[in-house]
Formats: structure tokens, sequence, C-alpha cells
């Protein structure tokens, strides 16, 4: 079991998944552990460099340490802050070797890497239905000891509005999906829920994403056939943050920026297809799942051998 905190001077970490999506999913296991350490010991959290900008948003007061290229260079960092124990989140053998320098590892069972571990438990399954992402970071903690928690979201922190944002009511749409074009809804059918919105609500379309969305964006922007904002690739993920904290609505795909307007409380669509909302859908009330079922699905592959049939099947009007 996870060592009692013993020492106001000594840290137990964190490691959080390397994905935005999973990072947030894990927010309320986070929470718990600090609950549980009662300010007895301090608690750090390691995670993808290319997050830490939105540690203060999804963590505040938490001590985020990017993790190095190379897995043993974390050792140094970890004895710089006496940490005493670590729980993984990802089930990888990087992340075990980044921790292999601690008395205390704990983490998901997996063959390759059990012997890296200290203590090891098996995810938490159903033989009736998937089991929430959020629950298996839920259930590690509680198995290795901890008091059971739910899987629910702390309240946002308030974010300005982007210098750039229009003054009018805006449309933030997310057409790309880092996973794989299985996941990724037909151009088409986005622009003609673009237009019904702007035309009903008369919502600013603005297309958003990262640096590999950008061609999913453009093909957007083609078939929609009018002006519209087109920012992907130009802005960071601290910036996504802004605009969606801003936005009136909110379409996307099941990714990051799905759980990062679950996460700020925007209302939204979330497009989903090869994958399992059962498994990795938004947390509370404020985005709706789109999904037409089919045989299928979920197939949980990144491209489609078949017809994408769950995603060609996905009416507009359906969205």
């Amino acid at each position: 079991l996870i060592p009692a905190p013993s020492s106001l001077d000594q840290t137990h970490l964190l490691r959080l998944p390397n994905w935005l999506g999973d990072l947030i999913l894990s927010v309320p296991a986070v929470r718990l552990y600090q609950t549980w350490l009662n300010d007895r010991a301090r608690l750090a959290v390691a995670g993808p460099a290319s997050l830490a900008p939105l540690a203060p948003i999804l963590l505040p007061g938490l001590d985020y340490i990017s993790t190095p290229a190379w897995p043993f260079a974390m050792g140094p960092e970890l004895k710089k802050r006496n940490v005493v124990a670590a729980t993984a989140f990802p089930n990888s053998l990087r992340v075990a070797l980044e921790l292999l320098s601690l008395p205390y590892r704990a983490g998901f069972e997996r063959n390759l890497r059990n012997a890296l571990l200290t203590e090891n438990r098996p995810r938490r399954t159903s033989p009736y239905d998937y089991v929430h992402v959020a629950d298996q970071y839920l259930g590690l903690l509680e198995d290795l000891g901890l008091p059971k928690g739910e899987k629910k979201l702390p309240p946002p922190p308030p974010l300005p509005k982007p210098k750039e944002a229009p003054d009018t009511p805006y449309l933030a749409i997310f057409p790309g999906a880092a996973y794989g074009p299985a996941k990724r809804w037909d151009s088409s059918s986005f622009a003609v829920v673009i237009r019904d919105l702007v035309n009903e609500h008369s919502l600013e379309p603005v297309l958003m994403g990262g640096p590999g969305d950008t061609e999913s964006c453009q093909a957007v922007a083609e078939a929609y056939g009018s002006e519209i904002h087109n920012l992907s690739g130009k802005t960071s993920t601290l910036d996504l943050a802004h605009w969606i904290a801003h936005a009136r609505f909110v379409l996307c795909h099941d990714s990051g920026p799905m759980h990062l307007a679950a996460f700020l409380r925007r209302p939204g669509v979330a497009i989903f297809g090869s994958t399992e909302p059962a498994w990795t859908g938004p947390l509370g009330n404020t985005v709706t799942v789109a999904r037409h079922k089919v045989s299928c699905s979920p197939c949980f592959l990144k491209v489609c051998p078949l017809d994408r049939r769950c995603m060609t099947r996905l009416t507009p009007e359906e969205v």
C-alpha cells in the first residue's frame, strides 16, 4: 500500500498520463490523493513538457515536473524534491524506468514492467460494460489504500478572453483528432452543422487545432465555402484553453479539446466513432456525445479497414 505521509519534508508523486484528455480524466484522482495527504506531505505531479503550461489551470498549486527525454534523467529531479513514493497512471515501461530510483513505485499491472515496480494492481474491469478511465485511475488509488473517490472535476478557474477573440458569441470547432483518421467526421458534414449554427444562433465560427490539425481544418474551411476564421496551428495548448473558456459552443471529436471543454464547463457536442464514450467520454454534463452505433464499433482502430460507417452514417441532423 502507499506509505502514509510522515513528514512535510517528504514529497509524494503522481506520474500523470501523456495525453491531454487522459490527464484531465486523472484530475479527480489527483485531487483525491491531495485530500488524503491532508498537508502531511507535499504532492508533486509529473508529465510531458507540452502540457506543463496547462498545469496551473488543471492542477493549481501543485509542483509540475516536466519529464525529460531520457527516463533515467528523472532521478535528480526526484531526489531534489525528496520524493519517497510515486504512483504512475501510464502503464508503459518507460514510466517505470523514470521512477526506478525511488523506494516505493506503484502502478497498473503489466507483465513487461512488473519487476520494476514495488507494487502493482490490475486495471478495474467489468464483465458488463466498460470501466471509465477516470474510474480506473481512482480505482488504482483505492486498491493502494486510499479512500474511494468520485470522478468529479473541480470548478475551473476564470480565464481571460483572448485578445483576438471576436466580440460576438463564437463557435469553437475542432475537426482534428490526433489519434487517427478513424476518429474524424467528414468535412462536408462539419460544414453543414456550422452553417446551421451560424444561421440559427448567429455564432461566429472559429476553426481550431494544433499543427497536426491544419489539414482537417482546411478541408472544413473549403467545404464551408464562406469566410471562416482558421486558427489551426497558430495557437498553443494554453491559448486553446482560453479560447474554449469563452466559446458559446464547442464542436469536436473524442479528443483533448473535448475534455478541456468539459473541464471548463462549456456546452458542446463531441463526435464518437471508433472509440467508446463509456470508456473515455467527457466528465460532467456540459458536453453531449453524438454517436451512430454500428456493429463494429467500438473497434479502437486508428485507420478503418472498412468504409468508416460509424462516421459516414452519423448525419449532420443527428449532431
